[in-house]
C-alpha cells in the first residue's frame, strides 16, 4: 500500500481539491437522510476513475466526509466487499459484522449466523465464519432467509440491524481476504471517528469564544483553554497514527489506529461536553449528535478498549525482551 498516494500526497493537487469539495457537497446533501445508498451518486462523480487514480485517498475521503456530515451510507460494506471481491460470484449488498460483545471476531459458526449489518438488510450478504486455528471462511446468504431486527441504540438516527438464522450457503476459505477486509473496516471507522471528534472539538472551541463569564469569554480562562489544547493534542496523535496506517496498511496498524481514534473521540467528547455544559446535551445543540454517533461507531468491529487489549497481547507476543516496543504505542 505504500506505493499509492495517501491524503497528504495529494493535498497540493488542484484536481483533488475539486474532488474533495464535490464529495463534501454530496454528503452534506444526504446528511439528514436515512441510510442512503451512495454508490449511484458516487458514480455520477466518476468515482471509478477517481479510485483508480487515488485509491487510498479516495477511500479515506469517503469516511472523512461521512463523519463530518453525520450521513449514513453503505460505504463501510463497500470497502470491505472490495477486499472480498475475488471470492464473490455475484452482487452482494452488505457484510455481517461481529456482534458488539465479540469485538472484531465473528461469532457465526458453521451452522448458525449471528451478527450486525450496518444499515437495513437487503439482497445478499456476506457472512464471515470463524474456523479452527484462527482460519476464516465466508458464505453468501440471501437476507430473505434471515431473521432481521433493527437495533434500538442510544443514537436513534443510526440504522443497524441484527441478523440471525441458519447458515446454508457454501463456505469459501477466506483467511487472508477477511483479514484485509476487517483491516479496511478499522481504518474506515477510525477515519470517521476522527472526523466526528474534530467536529465536536470545533463546536467546543466556537462555544468557548462566545460564552461569557465574569465579563470575558470562557476561552480566555486557563482551565478550559488547557483542556481544549489537550483534547486537540489527543486528536492529532490519533490522526497521525491513522495516517500512517492508511499509508502502510496492515492489520495490526489498523487495529491500533481504530483504538487510538476511539479513545481520542472519547477524550475530545468529554472535554467538549465539559466546556459546552448542559446546552451541549440539548436536542437543539449539535454537539450531542457527534458524541453519540462516535460512541456508537467505536463499538463496531471492536471498541477502543477491546482493540487496545488485543493490540497489547499481539505486541507482547512478538516482543523481544530488552528491545523497545513499536513506536505506534506512543500515539496513545
Amino acid at each position: 500500500m505504500s506505493d499509492v498516494p495517501n491524503r497528504t500526497s495529494v493535498d497540493t493537487d488542484d484536481s483533488w481539491r475539486m474532488i474533495e469539495e464535490a464529495v463534501f457537497r454530496l454528503f452534506d446533501e444526504i446528511a439528514d437522510a436515512r441510510h442512503v445508498v451512495i454508490g449511484p451518486r458516487l458514480a455520477e462523480l466518476g468515482w471509478t476513475d477517481i479510485e483508480a487514480e487515488y485509491p487510498v485517498a479516495a477511500c479515506e475521503l469517503l469516511f472523512r466526509a461521512q463523519g463530518r456530515s453525520l450521513a449514513q451510507t453503505e460505504s463501510l460494506s463497500r470497502v470491505m466487499l472490495a477486499e472480498l471481491a475475488a471470492l464473490l460470484d455475484g452482487p452482494v449488498n452488505a457484510v455481517v459484522l461481529p456482534n458488539v460483545a465479540d469485538g472484531c471476531a465473528p461469532a457465526s459458526g458453521a451452522e448458525r449466523i449471528t451478527g450486525i449489518v450496518a444499515g437495513p438488510v437487503e439482497g445478499h450478504v456476506v457472512v464471515p465464519v470463524s474456523g479452527s486455528a484462527g482460519t476464516m471462511s465466508i458464505a453468501v446468504v440471501d437476507s430473505g432467509r434471515l431473521r432481521c431486527e433493527r437495533v434500538d441504540t442510544f443514537d436513534p438516527s443510526v440504522h443497524w440491524s441484527t441478523v440471525g438464522g441458519p447458515l446454508d450457503g457454501d463456505l469459501v476459505e477466506a483467511s487472508a481476504e477477511w483479514g484485509r477486509a476487517i483491516a479496511a473496516a478499522h481504518r474506515a471507522l477510525a477515519t470517521e471517528l476522527i472526523a466526528l471528534a474534530a467536529e465536536a472539538l470545533r463546536i467546543a472551541v466556537e462555544h468557548a469564544k462566545v460564552r461569557m463569564q465574569f465579563g470575558a469569554p470562557i476561552g480566555s480562562f486557563q482551565s478550559p483553554r488547557h483542556a481544549l489544547a489537550q483534547a486537540s493534542a489527543d486528536l492529532e496523535g490519533a490522526r497521525a497514527l491513522l495516517d500512517q496506517s492508511w499509508r502502510y496498511g496492515g492489520g495490526l496498524s489498523a487495529r491500533a489506529a481504530k483504538a487510538a481514534a476511539g479513545r481520542a473521540h472519547r477524550e475530545v467528547s468529554d472535554t467538549a461536553m465539559q466546556v459546552c455544559g448542559a446546552i451541549g446535551l440539548t436536542a437543539e445543540h449539535d454537539l450531542h449528535r457527534y458524541v453519540a454517533r462516535g460512541l456508537q461507531l467505536d463499538s463496531l468491529c471492536g471498541s477502543h478498549q477491546q482493540l487496545e487489549a488485543m493490540v497489547a497481547e499481539e505486541l507482547f507476543e512478538i516482543h523481544t525482551p530488552g528491545t523497545p516496543l513499536p513506536t505506534m504505542l506512543s500515539a496513545g
